[in-house]
């Protein structure tokens, strides 16, 4: 009886490390480029959703913010800061069972006094886990001559900065949840401002925003335009 249990409990450990090992193996992490893209301002072309364009930038600004789910305090144990760490809490095509949703849909995080995400950036991760939350990068899918508020700035701060600067007073006293706010910091600091976005080497790594990589160069184009230009509405 003794050997027979054994073997029972040998063979359940056996179908358990099958099983973790297949899920591990399931998880491609090759980029999948894709032409176009459901957001950022340029012709859309394809509907799928963009996990390097635009649901990655949401994980990093309002998860993995300092002292956080950053790579340097992985605030319990998780880090959201890339593809490979994000894909441990989350099941693909299966958003209701994905930890790193569920999460945010229950309202646990970020947490409570922290900017939440809104409705659409929720809707926009499902979309993506949904699909098969593969490592999507979208070419075409910013357009530098889009760079006025309305049409490409607000939807950069939104997903990229405001996870840290969305609610008053933002963290280190920077507040960019309105346009009125972010025109009234940017005229104070405008060149630390386009120090910060462009990671300039001149500038301590924790003030070069967002935290960990940059934007990228499109975008980064679209907020020097709308500056140098007066930052229209």
């Amino acid at each position: 009886m003794k050997k027979l249990l054994i073997s029972i409990l040998m063979a359940t450990l056996f179908l358990l490390a099958c099983k973790h090992e297949f899920l591990n193996s399931a998880i491609n992490p090759t980029p999948v480029i894709v032409q176009g893209g459901v957001t950022g301002g340029g012709t859309s072309v394809s509907d799928t959703v963009c996990f390097q364009n635009d649901v990655l930038p949401l994980y990093v600004s309002y998860c993995a913010s300092a002292g956080c789910h950053n790579a340097n305090t992985r605030a319990d144990g998780v880090q959201t800061t890339d593809y490979t760490t994000i894909m441990k809490g989350i099941k693909p095509r299966d958003a209701a069972n994905s930890k790193y949703y569920k999460e945010i849909t229950k309202g646990e995080m970020p947490p409570r006094g922290y900017p939440a995400l809104s409705t659409a950036q929720i809707s926009l991760i499902k979309k993506w886990i949904d699909q098969g939350a593969l490592n999507t990068n979208c070419v075409n899918s910013c357009d530098t001559t889009k760079f006025t508020y309305s049409t490409s700035v607000q939807t950069i701060l939104s997903n990229n900065c405001n996870g840290c600067h969305g609610v008053a007073p933002g963290s280190g006293n920077v507040y960019l949840g309105t346009l009125a706010a972010t025109q009234s910091y940017i005229n104070a600091n405008k060149q630390l401002f386009l120090d910060a976005i462009n990671h300039s080497p001149s500038l301590p790594a924790a003030q070069r925003m967002p935290i960990g990589n940059p934007m990228d160069a499109c975008k980064i184009t679209q907020m020097t335009k709308w500056i140098n230009a007066g930052m229209p509405q």
